[in-house]
């Protein structure tokens, strides 16, 4: 940090319908991509910023505790805002992507509120780590940055572009509100790379995003094991063929088609269907045989779905069963594209490769079928499938995207 109070980052953010996948710099930060409008009454208590301790603690949990205001041209709807896991406990109405909506990641205001809200709490963190006490104006340049959106939205005219420009056009103002001297935030972005969806993960799948080299290791033992290899890396991937990354979301599935890590023209479609439409359908299911269950959203839906506490674990259980039920039809979707591309593509892939958030909730209940679908149409020789380790599923978008931005000239 310099004594003009200004920091410089290199940034990549894979903006979920659920979740915030970022990284800043080199620290990474995963959480519910919601928020929630500051009501009187409702505000967070200001500490003292002569309260060294507490302002450390405060700063050493920020992501529990964002309240910004918002003010920028790139925002439709400027003003003050829990955002993450404050947002669910503010005791205002949460503000979720609708995942039922036509709306487009590239115009939701989102995606960009909890960005920059991530990213002025890192500074201020960065900043008082240093010097040790809490500044009334920051400056933040993102010289590099990378981040993504559904194939389909990136396929219409001009979208990749305008949403560049979202960030990279303006200078945008962030007031964090925890302490007694408000903090202002001047945020502004310098080089704007936008990846598609599913590419992104490839590109995450083939190479390390700290070293750059070909990627090696853990993320390849399932595959491995399963199908009794010596050894696999991401370089194995160049050479695979025509390699199909199914990427599953919350409000979109993307299906991209690389072939030695390139897009394959006209190979390359999102539905707008997920996980989380699943989470939403099977929550209105169980509220509706349960009414004594309280409205919540479908992170926290999804997240008793799948603790899993042992035999004893009722809720649980009864929670994924509902889940279960409602992500069928997402599987008969995806098995119906995967028919269309081995039409299109006359059989010749490779690879299969499945990932984003929702893989982890469909691995169980959908693996074995899969396969065998898989296997049933290649009757030869089936491409290997891989289904991400939840440790890497959620973030190979972000992976990806990492390695956009440090090589971004």
């Amino acid at each position: 940090m310099a004594d003009n109070n200004t920091l410089h980052m290199v940034d990549a953010s894979d903006g979920g319908n659920g979740f915030m996948k970022v990284q800043l710099n080199n620290p990474r930060f995963i959480f519910p991509s919601i928020m929630s409008d500051v009501l009187p009454g409702k505000e967070l208590e200001a500490i003292d910023v002569n309260d060294i301790d507490n302002v450390k603690a405060t700063l050493a949990n920020f992501i529990d505790k964002m309240d910004v205001k918002i003010q920028s041209p790139a925002i439709r709807d400027n003003g003050r805002y829990f955002v993450g896991p404050q947002a669910s406990i503010s005791g205002t109405e949460p503000i979720n992507y609708n995942v039922k909506s036509s709306e487009g990641k590239s115009e939701s205001d989102i995606g960009l509120i909890c960005l920059f809200s991530i990213i002025s709490y890192y500074a201020l963190s960065k900043f008082f780590e240093n010097y040790n006490y809490v500044p009334a104006n920051l400056n933040v340049v993102v010289d590099k940055f990378a981040t993504a959106l559904p194939i389909d939205e990136i396929k219409i005219k001009g979208v990749q572009q305008s949403y560049a420009k979202r960030f990279a056009d303006y200078h945008h103002q962030v007031t964090i509100n925890n302490f007694s001297t408000l903090v202002h935030v001047d945020l502004s972005f310098k080089k704007v790379f936008v990846d598609p969806e599913g590419v992104a993960a490839i590109t995450g799948l083939i190479f390390d995003p700290e070293r750059l080299n070909y990627r090696q290791g853990e993320i390849f033992d399932d595959l491995v094991e399963e199908y009794a290899l010596s050894d696999f890396t991401g370089e194995d991937i160049l050479k695979a063929g025509n390699v199909l990354i199914i990427d599953i979301g919350d409000g979109t599935i993307d299906f991209a088609v690389t072939n030695k890590g390139i897009r394959v023209p006209n190979q390359n479609r999102s539905i707008l269907n997920g996980v989380g439409i699943s989470a939403e359908n099977a929550i209105d299911a169980l509220r509706q045989k349960y009414p004594v269950i309280a409205p919540m959203d479908r992170q926290t839906f999804i997240k008793i779905a799948n603790k899993n506490q042992g035999p004893n674990d009722k809720e649980s259980k009864v929670y994924k069963s509902f889940l279960d039920e409602q992500t069928s039809n997402l599987e008969r979707q995806i098995i119906e594209q995967v028919r269309d591309f081995h039409r299109a593509l006359h059989g010749q892939i490779g690879m299969i490769v499945l990932c984003g958030g929702g893989a982890n909730v469909l691995k169980n209940h959908f693996h074995d079928r899969f396969k065998g679908v898989i296997q049933n149409l290649f009757p030869f020789n089936a491409p290997y499938i891989l289904w991400v380790r939840k440790k890497y599923a959620q973030t190979l978008n972000l992976d990806g995207l990492v390695v956009r931005a440090k090589v971004m000239k």
